[in-house]
């Protein structure tokens, strides 16, 4: 197959029809820019191929031009085995298909779509797809290039196919692998690819069937053991029970009960008894403690007041030297605020004479640049006259460049029409001999003429001959016709351009070649200036800047009542001797401020002094208060004293409280003996329990086990388990038959397997002796290892090991996956039907020194079969040579 054109409407950027045409045997080459359309063309080509004209897929529609209601039409023309063919589709709206072959419609519609699978040899999959076989391996879309080579199941077989036609039919070919193939659709419908049993086939439902039955038998063989078990076990429920519920032993059970019972409540009300007088000898220990605690705080009391007492006094004698000395600080404090003032004045008015001299300074400095900026803004104003002036003269003058071809095309023009009328129109020839009086058409004829009468002339001889010559009528009438139109056409052309023959418009054309040459100077000229604004604003701010000099200097001389401004250097010789005065003035002041805050300190420490003693006589006063309310002056002693009797009143009363506790505590008993008793009482207490429902449970199990007994006796158990016995063998029988097919299948692929790896590198050598010649062109002794599938493994270069496809740099990868699409083409071409190669952006990864190596293969490819080369890089794929193609 070799494709001839293209022709679309309705796709993608290509609203209106578009047609790629161009294309011939070898390397063809389509070199555009991005968005030019390429991919649209590419992916228009496959849909036209490899879709049905119904179908309405993403694909389909994402080739619809946006924003347009119109069908996607493509035909393409291409030629196959010695004939011509057109394959023409309509998609989306009206959809349509149709094929011709030599000119004759072949097949329309649907049966066109399935006519070209045919004729290319592709396989349709589904009724809504098809396997595109080699197509699919050696058109490379868009960024797919540096993917490895994946051939679908067609293109599987076409290779196989083609090596076949070489090496002959070997186990590991098309055949063999066709026989793989349907023995692992066969083992699929037994298992699956991890190999567990598949689900609701037979393998499956046979595991199922034989485990239902084996769970069936072991339930029936449990249930049986079960009845068995349950008779044993009731005839030793009936013995428990009759030596359990014995009358003697219930009654002694509940005689210990009631005497331990008994016991208990005897030693809980002693021990009640015992609680009441440690109640109360506790009570009477805390008020005795109570005392004592008031006691001992009244003592403590008494000699706190008298402590207070003495620190009150000394206190007050400390607050006279404090007085005296935050007078004497405050003096000296008053004196160096004093003197820090007039530091501050003196200060004050050193910085204003420093704020006079700064602006006399920059106005002196301002009026020295002055004439400068004079200069430059006379410039800017003359560079802007200059500018406008020239604007307004090439305005005025429309005569350019393209006016000027224009004329030229005029003039030709009118020149060749003039000269194919001369050449047919008759000739007149006038003699004059000196002092002849002849005139033509009014001039005056000095010597000889020889002119072609192409229009009316008037010959006038002296003052009396007068000859009109008149041109007889022609067959060129069309052509004077046409001449006069271009006069026509060049008298509205000079009226346009306000000329009144060619010299003038010329003589304007060479005065704006000047008025061009003078605008390139003037923007040399503008470039000088370094403007960063337009020359108008700078104008303006030169203009801003000399009126406020000239304002400034006016006000500098106003304000020092001179003539003139000092210079520059009288200026700063005023401005050091300030700066030295201000320097004895800081240092003056940073005194005063050094005395102010050693003052203020000296204060601060006074001031904190006198309030930690105000806080301290007001806490002590106030703690001598509320002791003094205690325990007044007048009572103290006799307070205490009743204290002291209260206390020992008190301790009387708790020594009889606690001789009564100990006499008590000899006669209860102790705790250990009532948490004894009270165990004792407990444990018979549930041992009768215990008993009680041991033999209620013993009889209702009894009843049970009667009850269950009496159900499973009727089934059949033995009956039913000799029928199952009889299914299990069955289902076991069809699980063994099951088994033995998915061993046998197993071993069947598993051998064919083998003998394709035994034949593995046989079968690749077809596709290796065509890599070859293409790997030398890129990487000189190098080799590929391919895989299962032709899928690529690893490249091996000189001696080495080989590197893992993967591991290789993304050009690499792109250049190897696109030499092995390069070599399947070619042993593709070589033995079996021809398929372009179509590479859309490709080698997109490639150095310069690599893609003039790939250059070398994609040549070399193209001596067999046609190869048409997509890219948006023209300079890169200029050495790729090979035959242009348009898009028009």
């Amino acid at each position: 197959m070799k494709i001839r054109s293209v022709v679309v409407e309705g796709v993608g950027r290509f609203g209106a029809m578009a047609r790629m045409q161009g294309l011939g045997p070898g390397v063809n080459i389509l070199s555009a820019g991005n968005e030019a359309g390429k991919s649209t063309m590419f992916r228009a080509i496959r849909a036209c191929l490899f879709q049905r004209h119904t179908a309405a897929n993403k694909d389909v529609r994402a080739l619809a031009t946006d924003g347009l209601s119109l069908p996607v039409r493509v035909t393409l023309e291409f030629d196959h085995a010695n004939n011509s063919y057109e394959l023409a589709k309509s998609f989306l709206k009206s959809p349509s298909a149709s094929l011709k072959c030599n000119g004759v419609v072949k097949a329309l519609d649907a049966t066109a779509d399935e006519e070209v699978w045919e004729l290319l040899g592709i396989k349709q999959e589904n009724s809504l797809s098809v396997d595109e076989a080699a197509f699919g391996i050696l058109w490379v879309d868009q960024a797919q290039s540096f993917l490895v080579p994946q051939p679908s199941e067609g293109a599987a077989s076409a290779l196989n196919d083609v090596i076949q036609r070489e090496v002959g039919t070997l186990v590991g070919g098309e055949r063999a692998r066709k026989l793989l193939s349907d023995v692992k659709e066969e083992l699929g419908k037994l298992v699956t690819d991890t190999g567990k049993p598949r689900k609701d086939f037979p393998y499956f439902n046979a595991i199922k069937h034989a485990e239902a039955i084996a769970r069936d038998h072991a339930d029936a063989e449990k249930r049986l053991t079960e009845l068995d078990h349950s008779l044993d076990t009731l005839a030793q429920l009936h013995a428990e029970l009759k030596s359990i519920a014995d009358p003697a032993v219930t009654e002694r059970l509940k005689q210990q009960q009631l005497v331990a019972e008994q016991q208990l409540k005897q030693a809980e009300a002693a021990a009640v008894e015992l609680q009441r007088f440690v109640h109360n000898e506790s009570q009477s220990r805390a008020l005795f403690e109570a005392q004592e605690q008031k006691l001992l705080e009244l003592r403590q009391r008494c000699q706190r007041i008298n402590q207070n007492h003495s620190r009150i006094t000394y206190l007050k004698g400390s607050i006279p030297a404090l007085d005296e000395d935050e007078t004497t600080a405050g003096h000296t404090l008053a004196e160096a605020h004093s003197r820090k003032a007039e530091i501050d004045r003196r200060s004050g008015e050193l910085d204003d004479d420093e704020t006079r001299l700064q602006r006399l300074a920059l106005t002196a400095q301002n009026a020295a640049s002055r004439d400068a900026l004079a200069s430059r803004l006379t410039s800017l104003q003359s560079f802007t006259s200059r500018i406008i002036a020239n604007e307004a003269a090439l305005k005025a003058n429309s005569v350019d460049e393209a006016a000027l071809a224009a004329l030229g095309k005029i003039e030709g023009d009118i020149e060749k029409l003039s000269a194919r009328i001369e050449s047919a129109a008759a000739r007149i020839t006038v003699e004059s001999k000196p002092g002849a009086e002849v005139r033509i058409n009014g001039q005056a004829l000095e010597g000889n003429m020889v002119r072609a009468v192409t229009e009316p002339m008037t010959v006038t001889v002296g003052g009396q001959v007068t000859i009109t010559v008149s041109p007889p009528p022609s067959s060129l009438a069309a052509v004077d016709i046409e001449r006069h139109q271009q006069q026509a056409k060049l008298k509205e052309f000079f009226f346009l351009h306000n000329v009144a023959d060619s010299d003038e418009f010329r003589r304007l054309r060479y005065g704006r070649i000047e008025l061009e040459e003078t605008a390139r100077n003037l923007k040399v000229e503008h470039r000088l200036f370094a403007l960063k604004i337009s020359p108008a604003a700078e104008i303006d701010q030169l203009t801003a800047s000399i009126a406020g000099i000239d304002t400034a200097c006016e006000r500098a001389l106003a304000e020092t009542a001179t003539a003139r401004l000092p210079p520059l250097e009288e200026i700063e010789a005023e401005r050091s001797a300030l700066h030295a005065s201000r320097a004895e003035l800081k240092i003056a002041r940073t005194g005063c401020e050094s005395i102010i805050t050693g003052q203020n300190d000296i204060l601060a420490r006074i001031g904190n002094r006198r309030a930690e003693l105000t806080v301290l006589m007001k806490e002590i006063e106030s703690q001598l208060n509320a002791d003094s309310a205690v325990l007044p002056d007048s009572r103290r002693d006799e307070i205490i004293a009743e204290c002291e009797r209260q206390r020992e009143a008190k301790r009387t009363d708790l020594d009889g409280r606690a001789a009564l506790l100990a006499a008590k505590r000899q006669e209860a008993p102790d705790a250990d003996k009532i948490d004894q008793l009270r165990i004792g009482a407990e444990r018979l207490r549930a041992a009768n329990t215990r008993h009680t429902t041991e033999i209620a449970k013993l009889k209702e199990h009894i009843a049970n086990l009667q009850g269950q007994i009496q159900t499973a006796g009727g089934d059949g158990l033995g009956e039913k388990l000799a029928g199952l016995q009889i299914q299990s063998n069955m289902a076991g029988a069809e699980l063994s038959r099951q088994e033995t097919r998915l061993a046998t299948l197993r071993l069947l692929r598993d051998e064919v397997e083998r003998s394709y790896q035994r034949r593995r590198s046989q079968l690749q050598a077809p596709l290796h002796r065509h890599l070859k010649a293409f790997l030398q062109d890129v990487f000189p002794q190098a080799e590929i290892e391919l895989g299962d599938d032709f899928k690529i493994a690893r490249l091996k270069r000189q001696a080495s090991t080989g590197e893992l496809f993967d591991r290789l740099s993304k050009g690499t990868q792109e250049q190897v996956a696109v030499l092995v699409r390069l070599a399947m083409g070619a042993m593709i071409c070589e033995r079996g039907p021809e398929v372009p190669i179509i590479l859309d952006d490709a080698l997109v990864f490639s150095d310069d020194a690599r893609i003039d190596q790939m250059f070398n293969a994609i040549d070399r490819a193209g001596r067999n079969q046609q190869v048409i080369v997509f890219t948006c890089r023209a300079r890169s794929f200029a050495a790729l040579g090979g035959q242009p193609i348009y898009i028009v």
